[in-house]
C-alpha cells in the first residue's frame, strides 16, 4: 500500500471518528490515540487518568477530561506551539475505547441496569447488552438525552428505517427505556387488561380487538384518554364507526400510557307479566314498547294499561308513574307490568 493511500485511509478514519463522536466528552478510563502530523514519535495511545489527565512527550501533562475530542486537539496543539516545539502543529484525537460513560437501560429488558459505552454503540446494541426484550415488552423505545426525549419504533431501529445513525447513536449519559404492556383496555370488554404495542398492533381498534371486543353490556361509545401532550385528553368514539372506518383519523395510533375505556350501556329492569323478565340494555332512543318487546312481550295476565315505570327524580327519589308506550327510557329505569284484574 502506497504512503498516499495510507494517508487517505488514515484521514478517512479520523474524519469519521471526529464526526461520530464530536459531542462526546472525554473522561477517566477512555483510551485515545493522539496523532501529531509530521512527528511520528509524538503519536501515542493513552488512557485518560482518574483526574482527567494524559501525559505526552515534550509537553507533559494535559487536562483533557470534560473536553470533546476537537477541544482536546486544540489544547494539545496550543501547548505544543506555546512550548516552541512545533510552529504549526496539526493534532488529531481518536477515541479507541469508551470507559467513562454509562447508559441506563430500564423497563422491558431481561437485565436492566447501567452499562458502559465501551465502543461506538447504538440503541439496539445496548438492548442486546441488557439481555434483549422481555416477553411483555412493547416495541416502543424512549431515549432520554439531557432534557430531550425521543421515541422510536424497535422495527425502525433494527432496519434503520426513517432513522439516521445520529438518531440512535449512544455516547453515554443517556437513559433507554423500553415500554412494557402499559396500554390499558378497561370496562365492558371480554378481556380487560394491559396490552403491549407489538407487531401491527397500533390503533385503538387493534387494542379493542385484542381485549376480545365489547361485551353484551357495553355501550355504543368508548372513551380514549392520552397524556401525550402533557395533560390528559379524552375523546368519545362510536364503536361501530371505529370498526366500519378503521382508516379514519379518530382511530389513532397508541403510545404507552394510553387508556381505552368502554362504559356499561344504560340498563332497564323489566319484571312482572312479561315472557322474559330481566335486565336489558337500552338501545339508542329505545321506547317503553320496544323494551317490552325485547323481554318477549306481555303475558296473557298483563295488559298495556298495567305497565308502570319507576324512575329516579333529580333528588334520587323513586317516582312511580304510568308511562306513554312511545316514551323513551333512561338508565336504571324499572318497568313493572302488573297483573291485570280483568
Amino acid at each position: 500500500m502506497s504512503r498516499y493511500i495510507k494517508y487517505l485511509l488514515t484521514s478517512f478514519i479520523i474524519l469519521f471518528s471526529a464526526l461520530a463522536h464530536a459531542d462526546y466528552t472525554l473522561g477517566a478510563g477512555d483510551s485515545v490515540r493522539i496523532i501529531v502530523y509530521g512527528d511520528a514519535d509524538l503519536t501515542r495511545e493513552i488512557r485518560v487518568a482518574e483526574d482527567g489527565l494524559i501525559t505526552l512527550p515534550l509537553i507533559g501533562e494535559v487536562t483533557v477530561g470534560g473536553l470533546t475530542p476537537m477541544q482536546a486537539e486544540k489544547r494539545i496543539a496550543e501547548q505544543l506551539k506555546r512550548g516552541g516545539f512545533i510552529a504549526n502543529p496539526q493534532v488529531s484525537v481518536l477515541i479507541l475505547e469508551f470507559k467513562s460513560k454509562m447508559v441506563s437501560v430500564l423497563g422491558g429488558v431481561l437485565k436492566p441496569g447501567r452499562y458502559p459505552v465501551t465502543h461506538p454503540s447504538d440503541v439496539k446494541d445496548i438492548i442486546a447488552e441488557a439481555g434483549g426484550l422481555t416477553a411483555d415488552a412493547s416495541e416502543i423505545i424512549t431515549v432520554v438525552r439531557n432534557d430531550k426525549r425521543s421515541e422510536y419504533d424497535l422495527n425502525e431501529v433494527i432496519e434503520r428505517r426513517n432513522l439516521s445513525a445520529q438518531d440512535i447513536r449512544l455516547i453515554g449519559d443517556e437513559t433507554v427505556y423500553i415500554s412494557v404492556r402499559d396500554v390499558a383496555v378497561t370496562g365492558q370488554v371480554q378481556r380487560p387488561g394491559k396490552y403491549g404495542i407489538q407487531g401491527g398492533t397500533r390503533k385503538i381498534s387493534d387494542f379493542v380487538a385484542l381485549a376480545g371486543g365489547a361485551n353484551e353490556a357495553a355501550g355504543e361509545s368508548l372513551f380514549f384518554t392520552t397524556s401525550r401532550s402533557g395533560s390528559p385528553d379524552t375523546k368519545e368514539i362510536n364503536i361501530d364507526e371505529l370498526f366500519r372506518s378503521p382508516a379514519a383519523e379518530f382511530n389513532k395510533d397508541l403510545v404507552p400510557g394510553d387508556v381505552i375505556y368502554i362504559p356499561k350501556a344504560p340498563q332497564v329492569y323489566i319484571y312482572g307479566e312479561v315472557q322474559r323478565p330481566g335486565m336489558y340494555k337500552i338501545d339508542k332512543n329505545m321506547t317503553v314498547m320496544q323494551a317490552i318487546a325485547k323481554a318477549g312481550g306481555i303475558t296473557i295476565r298483563g295488559t298495556q294499561r298495567s305497565v308502570k315505570l319507576h324512575r329516579k327524580d333529580a333528588d334520587g327519589k323513586l317516582v312511580k308513574q304510568t308511562p306513554e308506550l312511545t316514551g323513551t327510557l333512561m338508565d336504571e329505569d324499572v318497568l313493572f307490568i302488573e297483573e291485570s284484574l280483568l
